[in-house]
């Protein structure tokens, strides 16, 4: 592998996310030339060193205003940023990261006449960066997500969470039922991997499990044995959950409005050897001819549960957009439950860490929806402990929660039912 096209696909990875507002897992990112070269394993350390960056982009700013006197270009500043996330955290040779990032910053007009400062820069932090990396805070939250977290669990725990979201992170796997798993599992039975290629992992081409977070698959695992219940599946791509209820028996309609994402759903389902009836359709638009023993809704939320995974996330994403996020969540709940059956369940979650898109949401539904109550959750049969409960018998989980495992993303999740009949 070539680091240099790797770390230069990554200076323009890191452009497309700060200045363009693109997540970096979108399809816009082959449209990079740089990218788009890379070989298979480039790209892979491309996206990594970006992610990587985000994560301690301010970190990075803290300690290179300590080495200027005035600001150069942006250009200029993002490429020493990317060489102290290099030497600091990734614990790269000094001699390939400083010589790759001289010889980049003369490939572009705008950043040649400063090689000798990058060169300069990236050499002092190389010998002493690293002493003064270990006492940098790691990157805070915006203010719109630290504000309420701060407001609901107090200050140690915004501060815990920020520290999780600084480390790189852990991918899980859910295998199906009765594969056997030779490694170590958490307690929910997922399996945890650090390093590696997805697709080299043995069961990738037998189709024996998918990529799944702990926390998200709670949720299926809350309703028990649903061998031969009709099931659907709101919000369902890119297919987690559907995979889950498939493997437990259910009859599945999975529902999702994108066609993109409908693709990727349909081809994990190929994969893993599952199929589904899949309906590509907005959820205000879909006509039931029978209601549904089981439906579940994964709503569209702020996704600040998953920063640790996209640390993209704070640079896109902001406080004006929850308004319009908790109306259509809102919205969707009362649909939702019009789809299922009296005595059937609604399963409602977000992978959001905020009371806005959770707690809040089931305490305004059950008090406007008489006919639904909460369900005791057995947070042990699930592989969690007392401190994930929440209001309303509901599922908070939070980023610095498996702590001793790596942590996990911050994810609600309520288990509701529909009253046989009003009044029961």
């Amino acid at each position: 592998m070539n680091t240099f096209n790797s770390r230069r696909a990554a200076l323009f990875l890191l452009t497309m996310v700060i200045d363009r507002g693109i997540m970096i897992n979108s399809a816009y990112r082959d449209k990079i030339e740089s990218y788009r070269l890379c070989s298979d394993k480039e790209k892979r350390a491309a996206v990594r060193l970006t992610l990587d960056c985000l994560r301690n982009y301010h970190p990075a700013q803290a300690l290179l205003k300590s080495y200027l006197k005035k600001n150069p270009p942006k250009l200029v500043v993002r490429i020493i940023k990317i060489g102290i996330v290099e030497l600091c955290v990734n614990k790269a040779a000094p001699y390939g990261v400083v010589n790759d990032f001289v010889r980049l910053s003369r490939e572009h007009k705008r950043t040649a006449a400063f090689s000798g400062l990058i060169n300069a820069i990236l050499r002092k932090v190389s010998t002493d960066g690293a002493k003064v990396w270990n006492d940098l805070r790691p990157q805070s939250l915006p203010i719109w997500i630290a504000r309420p977290l701060k407001q609901q669990h107090g200050k140690n725990v915004q501060r815990k969470i920020e520290d999780i979201h600084s480390k790189i992170p852990s991918i899980d796997l859910t295998f199906k039922m009765g594969i056997k798993k030779s490694e170590k599992t958490l307690p929910n039975g997922s399996i945890r991997l650090w390093q590696g290629a997805i697709s080299e992992y043995p069961g990738y081409r037998e189709g024996n499990w998918w990529v799944q977070d702990a926390a998200a698959s709670i949720p299926v695992k809350l309703l028990g044995d649903i061998r031969g219940k009709n099931v659907l599946d709101l919000c369902a791509a890119p297919g987690g959950k559907t995979m889950q209820l498939i493997d437990r028996g259910a009859i599945v309609t999975a529902l999702d409005i994108s066609h993109e994402r409908m693709k990727i759903l349909k081809e994990n389902l190929q994969r893993v050897k599952f199929t589904a009836n899949l309906v590509i359709a907005d959820i205000f638009d879909y006509v039931i001819d029978r209601e549904y023993d089981v439906v579940l809704l994964d709503a569209p939320c702020s996704a600040t549960g998953t920063i640790r995974r996209h640390p993209d996330l704070p640079f896109l994403k902001g406080e004006q957009e929850l308004a319009a996020l908790t109306q259509l969540q809102i919205s969707m709940l009362d649909r939702a439950r019009r789809f299922v059956r009296p005595g059937g369940d609604l399963i409602y979650c977000t992978c959001s860490l905020l009371y806005d898109e959770g707690e809040d949401q089931i305490t305004k539904f059950l008090s406007n929806n008489l006919d639904m109550y909460s369900i005791e959750i057995d947070y042990g049969s699930v592989g969690l402990s007392k401190e994930c409960e929440s209001q309303n018998n509901s599922i908070r989980t939070r980023p610095d929660f498996w702590s001793k495992y790596g942590g996990m993303d911050g994810f609600f999740i309520s288990h509701l039912r529909k009253k046989e009949f009003l009044g029961n």
